[in-house]
């Protein structure tokens, strides 16, 4: 392995963008690892400075911020065996922080309200399989599970603030056959969820069946046509079934830019007779725009059928809850890093999230008719080699979210440096 791609990794690491299920999961079918990779262990260890670990309520006056020191270490294991029929992608992670001084996880409606703790595990997981059985069918299985405590705003899922530490699940099983020369299927079923550790009633689970036509028209362009049917389970909020009439393209730009873009319409049905629609968009580049410069970015807009129950006043005012028909989620993250020298990396990114909350139900007939809310996440980091495979990482991290309530108002900084080695 070149001390490049080591570097390359580590910065890639160090911002988050090592979680192979990171994408929204709307990747062309063709983004298994292209060699082998026999296994291979990183290790690090940071020191870090935390603005305000509790976000809820750090925008009223008279809410000090909990601004707090902590430790972190983790360990990662990653593998790859690719044979002409089978590839296994196979990787771990583990890890900790520790906070100098406890901190609170969730607040509810009241500040100063929740469970204060100092020590908070990390565990994540997953296996990718792709098994060409012959020319023409192929069997695609994307597994991942992840323990954690911080929003990870690359997977799609993210609230709109850290709300203690939760369990995340995903298996995507596949069926691809190519029927001819250029038409082809694919066909599967997604079981995937969501459990909270300190919060109630934002636990759901997902199950997602699709089937999307493919025709090739060209040796670099794919043009899809699919259709999904979802069905979420909510703790919270009633069940709903989702419906989503998608076409779309896979275009390789170049050997090393693809482009993918999937758009339609979603209809949206609640248990309780509700029924919404809305446009649907996901799109995804992945681009290597010189043998130094990675870019990744995607982009959802779609109903997003949960965390429709929220508090909605402003701060020391009568706590108002307000249960929403729908929530229309906008989602953007961009990505990249740039290879200085062998010794040098650079990384960084942007996510943008924007929440409109329509169709207010209750429970409290004050709460607000709609609800607009806005974040914005912000990292830049850069990692050096100061001997052979080991690295001095440094990183900064920025969040903003604004919203019609008050209380869900909040800025977070956290500055962090470390020591990496691949080995």
């Amino acid at each position: 392995m070149n001390k490049t791609f080591i570097v390359s990794a580590f910065g890639l690491a160090a911002s988050g963008l090592l979680s192979a299920q990171g994408l929204y999961n709307i990747m062309p079918f063709d983004d298994e690892p292209a060699d082998s990779l026999p296994l291979n262990w990183t290790a690090g260890a940071s020191l870090g400075w935390d603005s305000n670990a509790s976000p809820q309520f750090s925008e009223c006056s008279g809410v000090d911020s909990d601004d707090v020191v902590y430790l972190s270490a983790f360990v990662q294991a990653n593998f790859v065996s690719k044979t002409p029929q089978t590839t296994i992608d196979l990787w771990g992670r583990a890890g900790a922080t520790y906070y100098l001084d406890e901190i609170t996880q969730s607040g509810g409606a009241f500040p100063g309200v929740g469970v204060r703790e100092d020590f908070f595990p990390q565990v994540r997981g997953g296996i990718n399989i792709v098994h060409r059985v012959n020319e023409a069918l192929r069997l695609r299985s994307r597994n991942h599970v992840t323990y954690e405590q911080e929003p990870d705003y690359d997977f799609g899922i993210a609230t709109d603030r850290r709300q203690g530490s939760y369990l995340r699940y995903s298996s995507d099983n596949s069926v691809g056959y190519r029927w001819t020369e250029r038409l082809g299927t694919s066909t599967g079923y997604r079981f995937s969820g969501v459990a909270f550790d300190e919060i109630d009633r934002n636990d759901y689970e997902r199950h997602l069946f699709y089937n999307q036509f493919r025709y090739r028209t060209s040796p670099s362009t794919v043009w899809t046509a699919a259709y999904r049917h979802q069905t979420q389970s909510n703790d919270s909020n009633r069940d709903s079934d989702s419906h989503y009439f998608l076409v779309g393209a896979e275009h390789q730009v170049s050997p090393t830019t693809v482009v993918v873009l999937r758009a339609g319409a979603q209809i949206q049905e609640i248990d309780d007779g509700a029924s919404n629609s809305a446009p649907y968009v996901e799109a995804t580049l992945r681009a290597a725009l010189s043998e130094s410069a990675q870019v990744r970015a995607f982009v959802r807009y779609g109903l997003e059928d949960r965390n429709r129950l929220i508090w909605t006043h402003d701060c020391w005012e009568r706590p108002v809850l307000a249960r929403y028909e729908e929530r229309q989620t906008f989602r953007l993250g961009l990505q990249g890093s740039y290879v200085v020298s062998p010794k040098l990396t650079f990384f960084g990114g942007v996510n943008v999230m924007m929440f409109n909350y329509e169709g207010q139900i209750g429970p409290d007939p004050e709460a607000p008719g709609s609800l607009d809310e806005k974040i914005v996440n912000f990292n830049a980091g850069a990692s050096y080699e100061v001997a052979d495979n080991l690295f001095v990482t440094g990183s900064y991290n920025f969040t903003k979210s604004s919203a019609d309530a008050d209380i869900r108002d909040y800025d977070r900084s956290r500055v962090q440096f470390g020591l990496q080695s691949s080995f």
